[in-house]
Order: structure tokens, then sequence, then C-alpha cells
């Protein structure tokens, strides 16, 4: 069993915590992304506060709520697996795992980038969906690492 981290004279608390911090951020940004990708498709967390509150648009804003909690999570919890390989220096993993996240982050700054040209100006109900993704993010981001982590204490 090899221990998290391995004994390199780095203090392990400092560490996991940077750890923690890298793969809560990969979770917000696939959060912000998967928001972008739906909100330029029309199927954003923005539909129940655009107009009427009838069943298919709270249906539309509970889908696009659940996507994007979801890629927060296995977005943590990929990141968060990925760092734990890194740090018990597992080579194999490292560079696969490494050069797909490369290719990942890459292919989704790009969509998100090209996707949120929509030409429309905002306003308070754009800023609050925005709030809401990058919260849920949070949370959901935070969540997959702390079970990445959970799980490779168990290992």
């Amino acid at each position: 069993m090899t221990p998290y981290p391995p004994d390199t004279g780095a203090d392990p608390d400092v560490l996991r915590r940077l750890h923690y911090a890298a793969a809560i951020a990969c979770g917000v940004c696939a959060a912000l992304i998967v928001h972008i990708v739906l909100t330029v498709l029309g199927i954003g967390l923005d539909a129940v506060l655009r107009g009427g509150a009838d069943s298919r648009q709270q249906f539309i804003s509970a889908l696009a709520w659940w996507a994007i909690g979801g890629a927060a999570f296995i977005a943590g919890w990929a990141a968060a697996a990925y760092l734990i390989a890194a740090a018990r220096e597992r080579q194999l993993i490292f560079r696969l795992a490494q050069w797909f996240l490369i290719v990942l982050v890459f292919a989704g700054a790009t969509a998100g980038g090209i996707l949120s040209k929509t030409g429309s100006v905002g306003g308070t109900v754009d800023v609050i969906a925005g709030l809401i993704a990058l919260a849920l993010g949070l949370i959901c981001g935070f969540c997959g690492a702390r079970l990445a982590y959970l799980n490779a204490e168990q290992v």
C-alpha cells in the first residue's frame, strides 16, 4: 500500500489542500462550460426565470441543473483521481490521465468560447443563472473530489 502522498518531505496537509482546490476548480470549470453550452442550446437553468413557470420549462431547468451538477461532480472526481495517481507516482496512469485532461480542458474551453458567442446582452436573469451554475459547480466539484479521496484512503 502506497501512502498518500509519498514521503517527499513536503507537508502532506498542504499538498492535499492544493489537490482539493485543483479538483474543485476543475469541477467549477466543467459546470460553467456545460452551463454555457446548455444556455446557447436554449435548455439552460434560466428557462424557468425567463417566462411563466409551466411544467416544460421546469423540466428543462431541472435537466440543466442535473447536467451541470453531474459534470462538476465527474470533473472533480476525475481530477482528484488523477492527482492521487500522480502523487502516488503511478507513471502509466499519470501519463494517460495527463494527456486526457489536457485535451479535455482545451476542447471544453474551445467549445465554451465558441458557443458563448450568442450576441445577447445579458441581464439579471443571466447573472442569477451564472451564479447558480457557479455555486452548483463548487458544491458538486467538492463532493466529487471528496469521494475520490475517500476511495483513495480505502485502497
